[in-house]
């Protein structure tokens, strides 16, 4: 048994050996083959390699096809700017050429309503009255003057009524002040119409500038408040009507608008006396709307007719 398995060593021990000799000449060779063949590699790696002058070329003909590109990107996002501004340009004059013919058109509608009552009056000159000549003095039978009887100058005419409403001040009470407020937000026309009238104001409503202007044909408001965005004619169309139209140019004027800043300069070039975000101070509105010059105490009211 000893024997056997001495045997069987022996000959895994010399097929091992064999083995590995095999192995170690295989690799002699392939390292022998690379050896030879590495000149011709060296040769066929210089013939298809560029030279350093041709790829210099390609990187800079590369980064002029990238430049050009760019320049192309530049170009085409400036004229879609340049487009984009000359669009925006046109849509504003055709804005303010649409907005000054609603205007005219609400301007004529207004004188064309109007009855011819509500046309201001001019004010008249007062009757100029002559003085009394001075007595004059003649002389009597002795040393005694006697003064001739002087007539009497005539009392100035009492200012009629006319007169009074031509006045370019009608003084009046909060009681009898007459607010119209222009709001298409019936919350909004809500809230405010309950604030002006806890402090004494009379209030009227329209949802916008079309209803505000059919408003004129049965009251004439102290003041207007209105809104900017509305359906039919927004605020700054309302403005312009009553500012185009000589009986209602002299109504003050407040603009309440959720772009206060967006609108405040316009608004204040087309005539509005008070620009107010929303929400808006309250005790603002109300402070400025008192600091009017048509209020004064109730013994001193002379007319709540609308000149």
């Amino acid at each position: 048994m000893t024997t056997l398995l001495l045997a069987l060593l022996a000959a895994f021990a010399a097929g091992f050996a064999a083995w590995r000799v095999a192995v170690a000449r295989r690799r002699a060779a392939a390292t022998q083959a690379a050896r030879e063949n590495a000149p011709q590699a060296l040769r066929k790696a210089r013939t298809a390699a560029p030279p350093a002058g041709a790829a210099a070329a390609d990187v800079e003909a590369a980064r002029a096809s990238a430049r050009a590109k760019a320049q192309r990107v530049i170009e085409a996002e400036q004229a879609r700017r340049k487009a984009a501004i000359q669009k925006a340009q046109t849509a504003a004059r055709v804005e303010a050429e649409r907005r000054a013919a609603q205007a005219a058109a609400a301007a004529a509608a207004l004188e064309s309503t109007l009855p011819a009552s509500r046309l201001p009056q001019t004010e008249r000159t007062p009757p100029v009255v002559a003085r009394a000549p001075k007595p004059t003095v003649t002389p009597t039978v002795g040393d005694k003057a006697q003064s001739q009887p002087q007539p009497q100058p005539q009392p100035r005419p009492a200012p009629t009524a006319a007169r009074k409403a031509a006045a370019p001040t009608v003084l009046k009470t909060v009681e009898q002040t007459l607010i119209l407020l222009v709001d298409d937000s019936k919350m909004v026309r809500v809230k405010s119409s309950r604030l002006l009238a806890a402090h004494g104001f009379q209030v009227v409503t329209a949802v916008d500038g079309i209803d505000a202007l059919k408003q004129f044909e049965d009251c004439c408001p102290d003041l207007v408040i209105t809104d900017v965005d509305m359906p039919e004619m927004d605020g700054f169309g309302l403005v312009n009507a009553l500012r185009g139209d000589p009986r209602t140019q002299h109504i003050p004027l407040v603009m309440i608008t959720s772009a206060e800043e967006r609108h405040r300069e316009e608004a204040l070039r087309v005539g509005v006396g008070l620009v107010l975000g929303k929400p808006y101070d309250e005790a603002a509105l109300i402070a400025h709307i008192r600091g009017f010059k048509f209020f004064a105490r109730a013994d001193e009211a002379e007319s709540v007719a609308c000149a």
